[in-house]
């Protein structure tokens, strides 16, 4: 082995003693941990992920998660990963219209809401937002906000002039079919009207002059 490899092996194993140094007393520090400081470690790498998802700038985000709910995530590792995807969904979809996202996690498991309507969503943001189990918390900026209140005004708008489109439409085509009924019944009201009498008079005639 000549020298070069010699040191670079030898850096590589320094390394890899480093870092299993490193693990070990990570590892150590861990179980020397109380219960609640191993809670607030899990509480922080939750928040951290949850801070992480590409949560829309113009939607106000609420976050809450009970103590129990962060117990059962740090022993159940599938509760955990059920919760987190349901998060990750819920930061995917959470766009304009929707004005506010609301979501609860509790042992049993998910519950969550969205709001379109500014007023609504403004007063249950505050209130949810402020619970005491309220764990993230990302509030709309004010420019994304009013583009977004200009986006869904303009599409209410047009929804509008379709409705009142499809209306008139309507309107106007039964006001013509019921003008085409009155036509009909006066012409018809304005033909006299034939006797028996008559029929058997004119059959008569037809007959002799046959």
């Amino acid at each position: 082995m000549d020298m070069i490899t010699s040191v670079n092996a030898g850096s590589y194993a320094l390394r890899a003693s480093m870092i299993t140094a490193v693990r070990t007393e990570s590892t150590e520090e861990t179980a020397f941990m109380s219960e609640d400081d191993k809670l607030e470690a899990f509480k922080k790498e939750i928040w951290k992920e949850l801070d992480s998802l590409p949560w829309n700038s113009s939607v106000n985000v609420s976050v809450r998660i009970t103590d129990p709910a962060f117990k059962r995530m740090m022993t159940d590792e599938d509760f955990k990963k059920r919760m987190m995807k349901i998060m990750h969904e819920e930061a995917s979809v959470c766009r304009p219209p929707i004005v506010s996202s609301l979501t609860c996690i509790d042992e049993n498991g998910y519950k969550g809401v969205s709001y379109n309507d500014h007023d609504m969503a403004k007063t249950a943001f505050k209130a949810h937002s402020k619970h005491k189990d309220s764990f993230y918390v990302k509030r709309a900026k004010a420019k994304e906000v009013n583009d977004a209140w200009e986006q869904a005004r303009i599409r209410r708008d047009k929804q509008r002039e379709v409705r009142e489109e499809e209306y008139w439409s309507k309107y106007f085509s039964n006001k013509a079919f019921v003008h085409q009924k009155q036509l009909a019944c006066l012409y018809e009201s304005s033909i006299p009207e034939v006797k028996m009498q008559d029929m058997t008079n004119m059959e008569l005639i037809t007959e002799e002059l046959g």
